[in-house]
Formats: C-alpha cells, structure tokens, sequence
C-alpha cells in the first residue's frame, strides 16, 4: 500500500465522527459531511485513480463506510468497480490536527480503487 502523505495529497481525506448541537443539527451536519465526503472521494477516484480516508473513532469509521457506500453506488451506474480496503494505523496522527502532537491513537485506513487498477496476486496451487 502507498505510503499516505498528509499535505498536499489531493487523495487524503478525513471522515468526521462526532458534530456538536442539538440531535436534529448534527443529523443535518452528519448528512452534509457523508455527502461532500462522498462528493470528495469520487473526484479523487476519476481524477488520481484512488482515494485514502483517515477515520478516528467509531462515528468516523461508520461515516466513512457510508460515504464509500455511495461512491460505490454511484459509479455502479456508470459501470465502475471499485474495491476498498481498510487497515488499522497506530501511532501520532499529529498532522491530521493541524500538526498538533496526537499520542498513541487508532485509526483505519480507507483505500479505494478502480477494481481494474489493482494488482491482485493469485497464488498458484501447483
């Protein structure tokens, strides 16, 4: 797997887990942030072939499922595959906050590519 660059990577996202207010508004922000995240991650796909979610946390990693969710469906209509994987990453995650020092945190890794992009080994049994 590619080695994520924080800066300047037009593929690297981060899925939001917890939105501040009352149940209805974080409802709203929630829904908004799936959508632009979604939105995000198709033009990384069509635009570098691949896209990478960072997510921290339960919330984030089901947000980031459903965003990868409806990627997915959308480019079935337009006769894409995808194919994701997630990996867990330990350690400082300091640049994703503003290159603050984060210690010892979880976090998944989202890839997502172009099925036909990939480079799928097959083991030969004989």
């Amino acid at each position: 797997m590619e080695k994520v660059k924080f800066k300047n990577d037009p593929t690297f996202l981060v899925a939001k887990g917890r939105f501040s207010g009352k149940d209805e508004y974080r409802f709203a922000q929630e829904k908004e942030h799936i959508s632009k995240l979604s939105d995000a991650i198709f033009m990384a796909i069509n635009k570098h072939g691949y896209a990478q979610i960072r997510a921290i946390g339960a919330r984030a990693i089901a947000n980031a499922v459903r965003a990868i969710t409806n990627v997915t469906e959308r480019c079935k209509k337009r006769n894409v595959r995808l194919l994701w994987e997630s990996v867990v990453e330990k350690g400082n995650l300091g640049p994703i906050r503003n290159e603050g020092h984060v210690s010892d945190v979880v976090a998944y890794l989202f890839t997502i590519k172009h099925f036909e992009e990939l480079d799928l080994e097959v083991a030969d049994d004989n």
